[in-house]
């Protein structure tokens, strides 16, 4: 018997849903994102949530809002999807690779400490399988060294720790919606946050840096009028990806 490593499940009332985005006013950036993000963040508990292209992108973005930068380094683990590194070296930084736990395959917390140096600004823990990491370890360490902590949970939505809810426990977590995830937008991603400040970098990094929101703009000269507040990506998700996901999660979340 063949077992595919994975499968999207779709069925016509997804196709129902992506269509009457295709005949609405919005393709692109509209209402039906920020309905997703609310309920990502209503299921897991998180204060804020950001849509973004996919999970390296979401990487990414969590890797600018912390401040990675030239001479960081991150702490994260060799076994993972090349993203978990690869979003540190986008910044400028560089992946410090810690050893792994033999018995769960996730990030020893043993080893983290042994590779901090005076450089260590971030650790990157990857719930592998969905595991959730030692998190309590990981942020004893992170508190002790003054570091930020991002979790890569690709593969952990729905995952929980100690009764909460992997998406609450850090300062950041990031969610990949490809196909072979838990739920699909075809490719997309999200990153979790309490952090008011975090989030609002979040955002601009996810569009160009560009903002039309009023407390963020040196003057206002009508509702077209924006201005680019620092330098970003097109990394936004569309209406038509998170319209199919938005009917299933009206149904199980």
């Amino acid at each position: 018997m063949f077992i595919p490593y994975g499968r999207q499940s779709i069925n016509e009332q997804d196709i129902e849903a992506v269509v009457n985005v295709l005949k609405s006013d919005y393709l692109t950036t509209g209402p039906k994102i920020a309905e997703f993000e609310r309920k990502v963040a209503d299921y897991t508990g998180a204060k804020y949530a950001v849509a973004i292209a996919n999970g390296t992108a979401a990487l990414h973005a969590a890797c600018y809002a912390a401040g990675i930068g030239e001479g960081d380094e991150v702490i994260t683990t060799p076994i993972t999807f090349a993203a978990s590194s690869n979003c540190v070296l986008y910044c400028g930084g560089t992946p410090v690779f810690a050893d792994i736990n033999p018995e769960t395959y996730n990030i020893s917390s043993v080893d983290i400490e042994r590779k901090i140096t005076s450089k260590t600004k971030a650790i990157i823990a990857v719930h592998f399988t969905g595991q959730p990491c030692e998190m309590d370890q990981i942020h004893e360490i992170a508190d002790k060294h003054n570091l930020i902590v991002i979790e890569d949970g690709a593969h952990a939505l729905g995952a929980v720790y100690k009764g909460k809810r992997v998406g609450t426990l850090s300062d950041m977590t990031t969610f990949s919606f490809h196909p072979v995830k838990h739920i699909t937008t075809g490719e997309g991603g999200m990153i979790l946050t309490d952090n008011p400040k975090l989030y609002e970098r979040l955002k601009l990094f996810r569009t160009h840096g560009i903002t039309r929101e009023e407390n963020l703009l040196t003057k206002n000269d009508g509702p077209w009028y924006y201005e680019q507040r620092d330098l970003g990506f097109n990394y936004r998700i569309t209406d038509i990806q998170t319209s199919g996901i938005l009917r299933k999660t009206q149904k199980d979340c």
